[in-house]
């Protein structure tokens, strides 16, 4: 009898472990797997002004930065961070965004030329920083003070002890408040199905926090320098690499790995791509450099 194979490692929310992700998918690739990001992103969109973005595009066309045309201006991150769900404080995102402007300015030229606009990544790197900040119980928290109320599991307990604690605990409800809670959880015979309230309370911070593990596996992904950079390119660059390594042995040669980088505007020398990818190569069966341990390099230094 064959022994069943071990499942792969996963998180409490059922989603793959983040190796599972890795550095080396495109964007859509990635949004496949992480739905609650892709719906993210449509909120995102909607603030992109199509006409504008396209102009400033073409200003900038031939930079490596920012795509102008999928970015939205920082004055809109408040409103698109209020439509994903979240509640901004004007000090606390207005520091974020200062402290965003500056560093985008000690960049340089290019850096100055996207110091106002909000890539997506960006957006949702400031999403995962501002929902990681909210306090308040969860819905474990509230479950399990309810199930010490219940030692012998049964998922259910009166109406009446939890219309007293609604009545007299912590925010305090009113008697109408506490039938409109409880009443859809009753059965028959007065006991409510707290269980099932809970959920149902706490259905959108669920769904939050799902969100914000998804969001935290793609950032992850992406690499940190993602907030700056034309994600475009970076997919065009992952699709010639998985050209040039049909096999997909994760190794490509270096003379190839330089034609591929000088391919997209860049202007490095072999001396330079030898230092940048020092450590990287494959010195058993010399199959050249670690591909994939090369991108997750400049996407994260």
């Amino acid at each position: 009898m064959n022994k069943p194979r071990k499942q792969e490692a996963q998180s409490h929310h059922g989603l793959p472990s983040f190796r599972k992700f890795g550095f080396f998918h495109k964007q859509w690739e990635l949004m496949i797997m992480l739905p609650e990001v892709a719906k993210l992103r449509d909120i995102f969109d909607l603030f992109v002004v199509s006409g504008q973005n396209k102009a400033l595009a073409k200003e900038a066309e031939g930079d490596r930065c920012l795509d102008l045309a999928a970015s939205i201006e920082l004055s809109d991150v408040a409103d698109c961070l209020r439509t994903m769900g979240l509640s901004p404080g004007g000090d606390w995102l207005a520091r974020q965004l200062a402290e965003q402007l500056r560093r985008r300015e000690e960049m340089g030229p290019l850096g100055a030329r996207i110091a106002r606009r909000a890539s997506f990544e960006l957006v949702l790197t400031l999403y995962c920083k501002l929902a990681a900040r909210v306090e308040g119980p969860t819905a474990e928290d509230v479950l399990q003070v309810l199930r010490s109320c219940d030692p012998k599991g049964t998922g259910v307990l009166p109406y009446c002890e939890l219309r007293h604690m609604l009545t007299t605990m912590g925010d305090r409800l009113d008697e109408a408040e506490v039938f409109s809670v409880l009443h859809g959880f009753t059965d028959i015979g007065g006991n409510v199905h707290y269980e099932h309230l809970v959920r149902q309370m706490f259905a959108n911070d669920l769904h939050a926090e799902e969100a914000l593990q998804q969001a935290g596996l793609y950032l992850q992904a992406v690499g940190r320098n993602a907030i700056d950079m034309d994600m475009d390119k970076r997919d065009q660059f992952i699709e010639a690499l998985r050209r040039a390594d049909p096999l997909s042995s994760g190794f490509i040669q270096p003379d190839r790995l330089l034609e591929l980088l000088n391919g997209r505007e860049e202007r490095f020398t072999g001396e330079e791509l030898q230092l940048l990818t020092q450590g990287m190569e494959d010195t058993r069966c010399e199959r050249g450099i670690n591909y994939r341990r090369f991108l997750r390099f400049i996407m994260n230094e």
